[in-house]
């Protein structure tokens, strides 16, 4: 049964079988943004649970990294809590976090990380979604530049992307270069967030490879 107001969004359950039933219910008091529910069949590896290793899983045919964990192996562990420089991270997908799932972020956290694509890539832009978005509205603050850190190439995230409907949007960025910053302060703390990257390889790395009404994400057109 899910009821939260974050914490799950992009977190992936399993379950053994091939059937899946789902059930919606509604009251009175009021309502909001509703679901959206993505499946897929696990068939990485003939099928088995365990193809992908134990830092990651199968998602439409393809290992995914488990949260706190990046990489092409993913077997890059990220650290438990961020605070200062994180460091940079090389990689044509990953993803970071403030923290590790289950919990809420820490006060008067302060950090920040650089990814790069590889050089050998031919990548012309990065793009980037949010798989979980969960911060005090106004006052904790999510703040992605393109390429470095100056004030014209920002954008601002803060509050419930859930009950927005910012989730799975995905945001395109010319260059090879993020920067990515989280802050909060002491008054309350949240879930979080998840960011998932992906460069631009469709066509050879071109903006336009997709046409105009699809973008380029993990090599495919979505």
């Amino acid at each position: 049964r899910y009821c939260e107001r974050g914490g799950g969004a992009g977190r992936h359950y399993v379950v053994d079988g091939t059937t899946l039933t789902v059930t919606f219910s509604t009251d009175g008091s009021g309502n909001y943004a509703g679901f959206v529910l993505e499946w897929s069949g696990v068939t990485c590896g003939g099928g088995t649970l365990s193809a992908c290793g134990s830092t990651a899983h199968c998602f439409n045919d393809t290992c995914v990294c488990n949260v706190g964990y990046s990489g092409e192996a993913c077997d890059v562990r990220e650290q438990e809590q961020c605070a200062g420089d994180m460091g940079v991270i090389t990689g044509l997908t990953g993803s970071i976090t403030d923290h590790h799932l289950p919990g809420n972020y820490l006060d008067n956290a302060d950090c920040s990380w650089t990814i790069v694509m590889p050089t050998e890539a031919e990548v012309s832009a990065v793009v980037y979604r949010f798989a979980l978005f969960a911060t005090e509205q106004s006052y904790d603050h999510v703040v992605v530049y393109a390429g470095d850190t100056s004030y014209t190439s920002r954008r601002v995230y803060s509050g419930y992307f859930e009950r927005m409907g910012g989730l799975g949007r995905h945001y395109v960025v010319a260059g090879t270069t993020l920067t990515v910053t989280f802050s909060s302060n002491e008054r309350r703390n949240d879930a979080g967030f998840v960011l998932e990257w992906s460069g631009v390889t469709c066509g050879g790395g071109t903006l336009s490879a997709c046409g105009s009404t699809a973008h380029c994400f993990n090599d495919t057109c979505v």
